[in-house]
C-alpha cells in the first residue's frame, strides 16, 4: 500500500510537469504568433515643381536651372525620385535638381511613393526650364588648363564639418560648412590610401552647351579612397576592399577604374562669407552673402574623396588652386583643396 501511494503521487506530479511545459510551449507558441499588418499601397501620390525665378516675364525660371520638387501621398513611408534614371532616396519627399543644358529644356522627373511591404506608386512631371548661366572665363581656363591632385602638402586638403541646409544656408549651431571644424587633415596624413596618386583633368569645354570632359585616373593603384556606404551602394558593392570599420568606415583602396564623364559649371549663393577675422561667419543677419560656383559632374563623377555627391562648391580659387565641399551621403560638408601640378 505504501509502494502504491508513493507510484501514484509520482504520476500525479509527473502529469503535472508535463501539464506546465505543455502550457507553457502553447503560450510560447501564440507569443510567437506576429502580426504585420494590412499591406496598402500608396494612393494619392502628387508631384509639384517649383521652378526658381518663375513669374510672368520669366515662365520657364530666372535662368539658374534650378528646380525644387515636392511629393506627397497618403500611406507612404519614404520617397524616391528618378532624374534621367538616377535614383535618389528622399524620405521627406523634397528635392532640388539644377538643370545646365543651355537655353529652354523639357525635363521629366518621376517620383515614387514607398509604402508597407515594399508597395510603390508613381508619378511623373515635365517641366521646362531656362539657363542662361555663363560661367566666369578665369575659372573655364584655371579648369582646362593643365591637370589637377589633392594637395596633399596643404594642412586641410580633406576635412569635415556641418553641412548645408535647403537654402544653402550652414548649420550654424556646427560652425557650419566652408571651414572643416570638425577635422582637417594634416600633410601627407592619408599616404596609406589611394588618394594621392588621382588626377583629375578637364577638358574640350563647349560653351554653346555648357559642358566639358571630365577625365579621372586612379593612377598606378588603380583604386580610389572614400565611405564604404556609398561606394557599395553607387559604384558596385565592396568590389574586394575591406573596410576600415568603426568608427570611420572607409576604404582605403577600392579597386575603380579610370573614366571620363562630362562636368559643367552652375551658380549658387551660400548665406556665409568671411568676417572681419578672416573666418566665415554667419550671413543670416543681413550681411553680404557669398556668391561662387559649384562643379556638377555626370554620372558618378567626383573629386576627391568619395562620399556619393556629383555637385562640388568652389569656396576659393585660382588659376593654381581651389578649395571645395560637397554635401555627402550622411548630410555632413566633406571639404577638399586641389592643385594644378602644371
Amino acid at each position: 500500500m505504501k509502494k502504491f501511494n508513493i507510484l501514484f503521487k509520482t504520476l500525479i506530479a509527473s502529469i503535472a510537469v508535463i501539464t506546465f511545459v505543455s502550457c507553457e510551449i502553447d503560450s510560447f507558441a501564440e507569443e510567437d504568433q506576429y502580426s504585420f499588418g494590412e499591406i496598402i499601397a500608396p494612393s494619392n501620390i502628387q508631384i509639384s515643381a517649383n521652378i526658381i525665378g518663375k513669374d510672368s516675364d520669366n515662365p520657364n525660371g530666372d535662368g539658374s536651372g534650378e528646380v525644387e520638387f515636392t511629393v506627397i501621398a497618403d500611406n507612404a513611408i519614404t520617397y524616391k525620385f528618378v532624374n534621367n534614371g538616377a535614383e535618389s532616396l528622399k524620405p521627406d519627399g523634397k528635392i532640388k535638381y539644377t538643370f545646365t543644358s543651355l537655353g529652354v529644356n523639357s525635363y521629366t522627373i518621376t517620383a515614387i511613393a514607398v509604402g508597407s511591404g515594399g508597395t510603390t506608386s508613381s508619378q511623373s512631371i515635365t517641366v521646362d526650364v531656362k539657363v542662361t548661366y555663363v560661367p566666369p572665363a578665369a575659372l573655364i581656363t584655371a579648369l582646362t588648363t593643365g591637370t589637377w591632385k589633392i594637395s596633399k602638402d596643404e594642412k586641410g586638403h580633406l576635412g569635415v564639418a556641418a553641412g548645408l541646409n535647403s537654402d544653402n544656408k550652414a548649420n550654424a549651431a556646427n560652425w557650419g560648412a566652408p571651414i572643416p571644424w570638425w577635422w582637417s587633415a594634416d600633410p601627407l596624413s592619408k599616404e596609406n590610401t589611394a588618394i594621392y596618386d588621382d588626377r583629375y583633368t578637364f577638358s574640350e569645354w563647349d560653351p554653346s552647351t555648357g559642358k566639358g570632359k571630365f577625365s579621372f585616373d586612379v593612377g598606378p593603384d588603380g583604386s580610389i579612397f572614400g565611405k564604404e556606404e556609398p561606394m557599395k551602394a553607387d559604384l558596385g558593392g565592396d568590389r574586394g576592399a575591406t573596410s576600415t570599420g568603426d568608427p570611420n568606415y572607409e576604404y582605403e583602396y577600392y579597386p575603380y577604374e579610370s573614366y571620363d564623364v562630362e562636368f559643367t559649371i552652375a551658380p549658387f549663393t551660400a548665406r556665409w562669407d568671411w568676417n572681419q577675422d578672416g573666418e566665415y561667419a554667419d550671413t543670416s543677419n543681413g550681411q553680404e552673402i557669398y556668391p561662387g560656383e559649384k562643379i556638377i559632374f555626370s554620372g558618378k563623377g567626383f573629386l576627391g574623396f568619395y562620399v556619393g555627391n556629383q555637385e562640388f562648391f568652389i569656396w576659393e580659387r585660382s588659376d593654381k588652386r581651389i578649395r571645395y565641399t560637397t554635401i555627402g551621403f550622411d548630410g555632413n560638408s566633406w571639404h577638399g583643396i586641389i592643385d594644378n601640378i602644371n
